[in-house]
């Protein structure tokens, strides 16, 4: 069994014996990456904006890196003043900006670009979190939806160009990131996601020191070696998987060096995406950390019976999270 430390293998390579944990184990990730810690431009596009049902919906967009076109909606109180605390929504492969846009909110059948038949997923979402007082960025996340080509054939080109796919899905995102911290009517900023979502905003939240918060929904995080070892690897496409990672430190080496930033997952004991037993070591190994920064209650770990689902429970608790750490 491969156990491995972050600390063990990211101080040595420090500017400085003083540097905190965080700042190396963020570097050492953007290495891994093939990107940057800082923080990255962005000239965002408006399309105009409509107010319905007490919130105002933006249509925005932005363009990437490699001149790819980010779309997204800013959706926030119509009436609100001052500032508010911002979360960025990410979805899952079968979503867009536009399934968690929607009027309806709950579970209901989404049609996926390409498909004849809908879906059950969970909808309208990143609009509820703004009609309780939130503002929320929700992006299109690369090569899904219609954002030709699928993220798995871009994953595989940029293997040999020297890029990774998850540091360019993480560009992006960090783009709307740097827009929301422009904005002067928002306060701390949360990030979250369901399944490809759920570990872009794990990963946005170690890469980044602007994120306060983080709630991955499904995502995935655990343990490489423990979901190698037990998982379905065809599962998580290529995009998922950070080539030299496990080396340099697995999930929990990375999150115990962020303690003591917030953190909760929703990590169900059947989700084919995450093994129960990797959820088990991120939170043994992890916990003592947040517990030795004196701050035991902002790492939430749920692992509620069930399977890779966005249920209303799961919502329910990062709006919850949310409140407490973001207010």
């Amino acid at each position: 069994m491969i156990r491995i430390t972050v600390f063990a293998l990211l101080i040595p390579l420090a500017a400085t014996a003083q540097e905190p944990h965080a700042a190396v184990a963020r570097q050492t990730f953007a290495e891994l990456l093939r990107t940057s810690v800082e923080a990255p431009s962005v000239s965002v596009a408006s399309h105009g904006r409509v107010t319905e049902e007490g919130l105002v919906v933006e249509d925005l967009s932005w363009v990437s890196s490699d001149d790819e076109t980010v779309p997204a909606y800013l959706i926030r109180p119509a009436t609100s003043s001052g500032q508010l605390p911002a979360v960025i929504c990410l979805h899952g492969s079968s979503g867009s900006r536009k399934s968690m846009a929607t009027e309806e909110f709950g579970s209901g059948q989404w049609t996926r670009p390409g498909r004849d038949s809908p879906h059950t997923r969970m909808l309208g979402w990143a609009r509820e979190l703004a009609r309780r007082g939130f503002i929320a960025l929700a992006i299109t996340q690369r090569g899904l939806d219609r954002r030709e080509p699928p993220i798995n054939v871009q994953a595989n080109a940029m293997l040999v160009q020297g890029r990774t796919a998850m540091g360019e899905i993480l560009y992006e995102i960090r783009q709307g990131l740097t827009f929301l911290k422009r904005r002067d009517d928002v306060g701390k900023i949360g990030i979250t996601g369901m399944s490809f979502g759920g570990i872009t905003s794990f990963y946005t939240w170690l890469l980044d020191s602007r994120i306060t918060a983080a709630a991955p929904i499904c995502g995935g995080v655990g343990s490489l070696e423990s979901f190698i070892r037990l998982g379905r690897l065809s599962y998580h496409g290529t995009y998922w998987w950070v080539p030299g990672m496990l080396p340099r430190g697995d999930h929990a080496d990375f999150a115990s060096a962020m303690a003591p930033k917030p953190l909760m997952l929703w990590a169900p004991t059947s989700d084919v995406g995450m093994p129960q037993e990797g959820v088990d070591r991120f939170r043994e190994q992890v916990e003592p950390a947040y517990s030795q920064a004196g701050a035991e209650g902002a790492l939430r770990i749920h692992q509620p019976p069930g399977e890779h689902s966005f249920t209303r429970e799961a919502f329910e608790a990062m709006a919850s999270f949310f409140d407490e750490f973001l207010r």
